[in-house]
């Protein structure tokens, strides 16, 4: 049931976030994000995850490719939505052990409230300035 509702969320994100995007299906693991985008020669990884409580199920592969792609200056993000509470938030690709152990309490670089503007996120992710 996760793996549709983060369909869709990623369906939302290509359609309301202007930018070339590719959706991975990764059926063999390796941690390796939902999708991929770039706009204006800035690339992004977003790994998606849908929750209905605190807890995000993360795996240790997931954790360690964002963790490691990130320490070499990747461009790479959790971007995690609680569908009960309409709240989308946008985490850096390092923080995964912190949002497996901790959950959405984990401190965010990104709040997108309902309705969402979508264009801050699109900002927030394409940007040259780090």
């Amino acid at each position: 049931m996760t793996a549709k509702i983060e369909s869709n969320f990623g369906r939302e994100i290509m359609k309301n976030i202007s930018a070339q995007w590719t959706r991975i299906e990764n059926r063999h693991g390796g941690g390796i994000p939902d999708l991929y985008g770039i706009k204006g020669g800035v690339s992004v990884w977003l790994e998606l995850k849908c929750i209905k409580q605190n807890s995000i199920n993360i795996s240790p592969l997931q954790i360690s490719w964002n963790y490691n792609h990130f320490q070499e200056n990747g461009k790479n993000y959790f971007l995690i939505k609680h569908t009960e509470q309409r709240i989308i938030k946008l985490y850096d690709g390092d923080k995964g052990r912190e949002l497996d152990r901790d959950g959405f309490h984990v401190p965010c670089s990104t709040i997108l409230d309902y309705p969402y503007r979508w264009i801050d996120l699109e900002h927030e992710l394409f940007s040259t300035i780090s």
